[in-house]
């Protein structure tokens, strides 16, 4: 589920590719300038010289760095949230359910490029931005939810008030990628961090 960087051409260099095509390219553009300078010292204008286009064009498909990334989250997030959601055998209980869940997000927040720039710049954008970064994700807040339901109707879990559940789900989910990412070396420790963090999060929701 990593989106990877790449060394890219111009954009005059791809011929005619139609509007959908050059929005892809801008994409990844945009993504691996994020990865090297980060979202907020990224500016339109590095884009737009990193893709080989003038300012003028780069507003015909955005208005700004921060409507473009709202458009790549709702473009890529959906098919990685699927991807995180799916595929639990049918009889897997609820607390390996939930913990499977648990891993594979902070796994994305820890380590894939999008889920950095969610975690730490998602709280300087605008509130419209925030409202549709979280429209996109919307399919994983409810496999949560339903998860943590199953659980409390089979009594693995404690029956708790379901918004304070999603926001401790959020702060360990949350508290485990900011580990992963300022650890020496992220991909060799996610593991280690996401298995050590759901434990804690399962421990706290079972019923004892």
């Amino acid at each position: 589920m990593t989106l990877q960087g790449a060394d890219f051409p111009t954009l005059s260099s791809m011929g005619k590719s139609g509007r959908s095509a050059t929005r892809e390219f801008l994409f990844e553009v945009a993504l691996d300038q994020f990865r090297s300078h980060g979202f907020l010292g990224t500016t339109h204008a590095d884009i737009a010289a990193a893709a080989g286009i003038g300012r003028t064009t780069f507003y015909e498909y955005f208005s700004s760095t921060e409507d473009l990334l709202v458009q790549l989250v709702e473009a890529k997030l959906p098919e990685i949230v699927e991807e995180m959601v799916s595929g639990y055998p049918a009889d897997l209980s609820p607390r390996d359910h939930l913990a499977t869940l648990t891993i594979r997000m902070i796994e994305f927040v820890g380590t894939d490029h999008l889920g950095l720039i969610l975690h730490t710049g998602m709280q300087r954008l605008s509130e419209e931005a925030q409202s549709r970064i979280s429209a996109a994700h919307i399919g994983l807040t409810q496999s949560f939810g339903a998860v943590y339901r199953a659980g409390m109707e089979s009594g693995d879990f404690s029956k708790l008030p379901t918004p304070l559940v999603g926001r401790l789900i959020n702060e360990v989910i949350m508290a485990a990628g900011r580990t992963v990412m300022d650890s020496e070396d992220p991909k060799q420790q996610v593991h280690e961090i996401a298995e050590s963090a759901t434990r804690f999060l399962i421990a706290g929701l079972t019923v004892h």
